[in-house]
């Protein structure tokens, strides 16, 4: 059976985009990364079995922006260097465009399935079953992967203050 793309695509489009958007923080990256997600969901010999394809194509956005982080983890965003306009404090916009900057590099950092675990629960805000679901592992398996990787997180966190410090 045919996938209806048309139909998959109005209904998946934008989420596929902003859990890639999530993760890249650049409008451009999201983008070419949802199309990339579409291209590789409809090249897919597995498109026609597909039960849920929200879940199979916010999977499929998330390793995608996840490998894109990590091709450019040593470039600098000029994104987080432009400022709004309306922001009413440059100085906190700033800071702020560039603690979000580091969070991502430090999540591209992780192994891929912990990387897809923290971006599912803390940034697509999914519960442990969904994300199960939507990677195909236990839900025992995402709640030993949050542990893991919040702890990892608290340590790169750490160790990136420190080396911050003069």
């Amino acid at each position: 059976m045919t996938p209806d793309w048309s139909r998959i695509l109005e209904e998946h489009g934008q989420a596929v985009f902003q859990a890639a958007f999530r993760i890249l923080g650049q409008r451009s990256d999201a983008e070419d990364t949802s199309q990339e997600v579409f291209l590789e969901a409809c090249s897919s010999p597995q498109a026609g079995g597909v039960r849920n394809w929200g879940a199979y194509l916010r999977k499929l956005a998330v390793f995608r922006a996840l490998d894109l982080r990590r091709r450019r983890r040593n470039l600098t965003s000029l994104d987080a260097c432009v400022l709004p306009a309306d922001s009413s404090n440059p100085c906190d916009e700033a800071v702020r465009h560039e603690l979000a900057d580091r969070m991502r590099d430090i999540i591209a950092a992780l192994p891929e399935r912990e990387g897809a675990v923290f971006t599912l629960r803390y940034h697509e805000l999914l519960s442990n079953p969904q994300i199960a679901e939507v990677l195909e592992i236990s839900v025992g398996a995402v709640a030993a992967a949050i542990h893991k990787v919040r702890a990892k997180l608290e340590t790169m966190i750490a160790e990136t203050s420190k080396g911050a410090l003069p």
